[in-house]
């Protein structure tokens, strides 16, 4: 940008003797004037809307305006990135590290709309979104129906485990307790009956609880079920089988089954059954009975490894229709979470 330079002194000239050569005004004199002006004028900002090239510095200022709102800078191609960022000088670098207080607010640039936002503007040290820093006495603001408190960044975790961290790598959250003792932190899918679940008087394979999992592909889950059958009406000679179904394809699976069946709600008498699964299909674990009042308890425990995603139902098969419907009681529950990615031993922690 040029700035105006006058060329020739006129008021000079007012006091030089008549007759004096340089008193005289000359049209080129004044030309000359003209566009110096003209030239300082097209290479200035306008005050409106103005358009700048090349590397703009701004000196520190405060903008007292209140006419600054979200949307009205448009057009960042290239600013250098600099207090909080890093990375290429690059509109969506520059956007993400830019920020413009304007009283008690500040524009804002979110990742998560694709636009510029008006949010409070902040009190002591200013926290970048890229550096390196040490937090004290911070509180996370409430979540929203859009966005939660605070949301992890699925990603590698470190090569070396450090005592205090939190890491997720997109199938699971690991904290770090101690030394290098990094661990899984179950985070639980629940169900648990509030009220019976009545099943139906049949011998096809139906639902424990009514309701299956969804799980994810290429994932290890652990779980544990707990549940009660009951069945008040019908004698007809029968067995109890428990299996999983769904729609999920399973790698490989092993659970321990503990359970007890009887014609009154104790645990004395009656058959006790101790099993191992290796497979999602049926398997027998209530014994042969004829009564019109049955009691069966179960506890299973285990892991499955997920090959493609989809639903995992937990059930039951008797081998005859009883000539009554057994009941889910309530309080029967179940709880699963992954603890890892399938295809190789699922090791966490300081193993060896």
């Amino acid at each position: 940008m040029s700035n105006y330079t006058k060329s020739t002194n006129f008021a000079t000239k007012d006091a030089l003797s008549s007759g004096n050569p340089l008193k005289i005004v000359k049209g080129t004199e004044i030309d000359t004037e003209f566009n110096n002006i003209s030239t300082a004028i097209a290479t200035k900002a306008d005050t409106a809307s103005p358009t700048f090239t090349g590397t703009v510095v701004i000196p520190t200022a405060t903008i007292t305006t209140a006419n600054i709102s979200a949307g009205t800078i448009t057009g960042i191609t290239d600013i250098t990135v600099a207090d909080g960022g890093t990375g290429a000088s690059t509109a969506a670098n520059a956007r993400t590290n830019l920020g413009l207080v304007i009283g008690t607010n500040v524009q804002a640039w979110d990742a998560d709309l694709d636009t510029w936002a008006t949010k409070t503007a902040p009190s002591g040290t200013v926290v970048g979104t890229s550096d390196s820093q040490t937090l004290t006495n911070k509180t996370l603001g409430a979540g929203t129906s859009s966005f939660p408190s605070l949301r992890l960044t699925s990603g590698t975790n470190l090569t070396s485990a450090t005592a205090g961290s939190i890491e997720y790598d997109g199938k699971v959250i690991y904290v770090t307790p101690i030394g290098t003792q990094r661990g899984v932190v179950p985070t639980q899918q629940y169900y648990r009956l509030d009220s019976a679940y009545v099943g139906s008087n049949s011998s096809s394979a139906q639902s424990i609880f009514g309701v299956g999992v969804t799980l994810s592909a290429s994932t290890v889950y652990e779980f544990e079920i707990v549940f009660a059958l009951l069945k008040t009406v019908g004698a007809t000679a029968h067995t109890v089988g428990v299996s999983f179904g769904g729609t999920a394809t399973i790698n490989n699976f092993v659970a321990t089954f503990n359970g007890h069946l009887n014609t009154t709600p104790t645990t004395v008498n009656g058959t006790t059954t101790q099993a191992l699964f290796q497979a999602v299909t049926n398997l027998t674990v209530g014994q042969n009975i004829a009564s019109g009042t049955v009691y069966f308890y179960g506890v299973i425990k285990g892991t499955v490894s997920i090959n493609a995603g989809g639903t995992f139902i937990p059930q039951y098969t008797l081998s005859a229709a009883p000539g009554g419907a057994y009941s889910t009681e309530s309080g029967s529950y179940i709880r699963i979470y992954p603890i890892g990615a399938s295809g190789s031993a699922t090791n966490v922690g300081t193993w060896a």
